[in-house]
């Protein structure tokens, strides 16, 4: 609670900050309102984003044997956008997850759980990712920008290094093997560290479900940029620029740090510096109208949650 509300102090300091120094133009949101129809369009990319997240859910679950229909999976993903959006803290969605997953699951929470958290971390290796693909088509703005290489090289190690680690990880069999033995036997919970790492090991045997979620991943973040570039358009004196398409997902990047809720002024503060090594002004406006169309689209988990009947998971007979 106490490393919380220290986070949520250093978020609406950093948001005074900001706006001290000039970098937050509020009335420039009023752009939302009259240029609409880049706002009408903007929600609407924001909510087909997030159905396609919740049919990467869906996929995952159902991978292993489970059955978890695709407006189930919607609501669901609807109600942890609520949470995210509205609770002092960027883990409030995943929470609500893994409290309905534990809930519904008692005999299978550790596979569930470990699924959500994969689910999790296939959105932030799509986003890590994407600029590396992207770059191409950027090389004079990235030739120009020492910062930009080297976040590009960053993004690209880390990358490579998880690629390694998966492939690496994927040969080992864990069958029999001296760790699952260790785990089951000799550390406490080590029984569901063990059923996480089985968890994701079934992957393994069933690559189709997993490529298809990763692509899922690459189209969602892909129309969360459009979300981004559809703002711009509406909110920028200057209109949206092409270089924004490189430079978003890297603003979206530092905004996923968890050192504030939400990444509330760390991810403006980011995203005017991205913007500024393009040439181009509006970053801190940019993100706060994303998170105003978070904000709306979050409503709709509200009205699902209210509902009261939230029962999303269930297993096979």
């Amino acid at each position: 609670m106490l490393f919380t509300l220290i986070r949520l102090v250093i978020a609406i300091a950093m948001v005074l900050y900001l706006m001290q120094m000039g970098v937050i133009d509020w009335t420039s949101l009023s752009g939302l309102i009259i240029a609409w129809p880049y706002t009408l369009l903007a929600v609407i990319l924001f909510f087909v984003a997030t159905i396609l997240q919740a049919l990467r859910l869906q996929i995952l679950i159902n991978a292993h044997q489970m059955s978890l229909s695709y407006m189930a999976a919607v609501k669901l993903t609807l109600i942890g956008l609520f949470f995210s959006t509205y609770l002092p803290g960027a883990t409030g969605g995943d929470l609500i997850k893994i409290y309905y997953a534990s809930k519904e699951n008692p005999g299978s929470k550790a596979e569930v759980i470990t699924i959500l958290f994969l689910d999790r971390f296939m959105g932030l290796f799509s986003l890590l990712t994407l600029p590396v693909f992207l770059a191409p088509f950027f090389i004079d703005l990235i030739r120009s920008q020492e910062i930009l290489q080297a976040l590009l090289i960053l993004s690209l190690s880390i990358s490579s290094s998880i690629v390694l680690i998966t492939f690496i990880a994927a040969k080992f069999e864990l069958a029999d093997s001296k760790l699952i033995y260790w785990l089951n036997n000799k550390v406490r919970y080590g029984h569901l560290l063990s059923r996480a790492l089985h968890t994701i090991h079934y992957y393994k045997r069933s690559l189709g479900p997993l490529l298809k979620a990763l692509a899922i991943s690459y189209f969602l973040q892909l129309l969360m940029v459009g979300v981004s570039f559809s703002i711009a358009e509406a909110t920028n004196i200057f209109g949206a620029d092409l270089k924004m398409l490189f430079l978003i997902p890297m603003g979206y990047m530092a905004n996923s740090f968890p050192l504030t809720p939400g990444g509330l002024g760390i991810g403006e503060a980011a995203m005017e510096s991205l913007f500024l090594l393009g040439g181009l002004t509006g970053g801190a406006e940019t993100l706060l109208g994303w998170r105003l169309i978070m904000i709306l689209v979050g409503l709709l988990g509200l009205v699902y949650y209210l509902k009261g009947s939230k029962k999303f998971f269930s297993t096979p007979p």
